[in-house]
């Protein structure tokens, strides 16, 4: 897909609301629930577009789960006047965003399911694309797609796609890895493959997708863009990179047994290269 292609869609697909709340978890339907879970701490700024992107899904089962970890900006306000729409929300403190998410799954009933960071978008169809392919593949444990990074102001820096998955991809491949917010999980698989661990704060996703994978096969919808992530100066993969490599070698040889690897060596040498080009930008002030 083309970047201005996904920025048109984006401003389209999250300029207004297109379907009433009575029409969520529907009573009655041939449709199997999908439970979208939204993580949330001091995102007011993004997080009513993120709720549009969501519950301006086309796909007629939908359950919108909020989890705010007690935001001190306008966060609340947000989810208060999205309520009607939401199967549950709360806003109290937690231990961050895996907890928040566990917190939330515990209230979905979703046969299919996932969570948005409350900065990140999903295009518009995502939805009913993974859950469709979930629904022709029944052993597979989950399906993902690709992804548009996107910046605070929803300019497209960069369209991704990724390669297949396999649990020894995942261990051993340089760059292997899924774009979680363009990924839908069977709770089956999700809850055999043991959740997702709390005691992990940034790469919770990839040591779930490695115990997944163990499961069952996954779905790759190839270059098709299913989601945006956002990259600013207070998201978690920018301002935080060097906890994040870090905490990905101590999964990746909580799995691997090894001293070192190739996705151990690189994660290494991403952050000597971020320390240099920091040191670099103070030599120029």
């Amino acid at each position: 897909m083309e970047v201005p292609d996904v920025e048109q869609l984006v401003r389209e697909h999250v300029a207004g609301l297109n379907r009433p709340p009575e029409t969520f978890r529907a009573a009655a339907t041939d449709c199997c629930r999908v439970s979208v879970v939204i993580p949330s701490f001091n995102q007011g700024q993004f997080l009513e577009r993120t709720l549009r992107s969501v519950l301006n899904q086309d796909w007629p089962d939908l359950e919108v789960i909020v989890v705010d970890g007690a935001s001190s900006d306008n966060s609340v306000e947000v989810i208060r006047a999205y309520a009607p729409y939401l199967a549950w929300w709360v806003s109290e403190k937690d231990a961050g965003q895996t907890q928040a998410i566990v917190k939330g799954l515990r209230h979905a009933t979703g046969r299919y399911v996932t969570w948005l960071g409350s900065d990140d978008l999903l295009m518009p169809g995502a939805v009913r694309r993974m859950a469709e392919a979930l629904e022709r593949a029944p052993r597979a444990c989950m399906v993902y797609g690709g992804v548009a990074f996107i910046d605070a102001h929803e300019h497209v820096l960069k369209c991704l796609s990724y390669r297949d998955m396999s649990r020894d991809a995942l261990l051993y491949r340089k760059h292997s890895t899924i774009a979680q917010p363009s990924s839908l999980l069977r709770r089956e698989a999700l809850d055999g493959a043991g959740g997702l661990d709390e005691s992990l704060h940034y790469c919770m996703d990839y040591d779930l997708w490695i115990r997944l994978h163990a499961w069952g096969p996954s779905v790759n919808l190839g270059e098709e863009v299913l989601s945006c992530y956002r990259l600013h100066e207070e998201s978690k993969t920018v301002a935080a990179y060097t906890r994040m490599a870090l905490e990905k070698v101590r999964v990746n040889r909580r799995h691997t047994g090894d001293i070192m690897n190739k996705v151990i060596s690189s994660h290494y040498w991403y952050i000597i290269e971020g320390r240099v080009k920091t040191l670099l930008r103070r030599g120029k002030r």
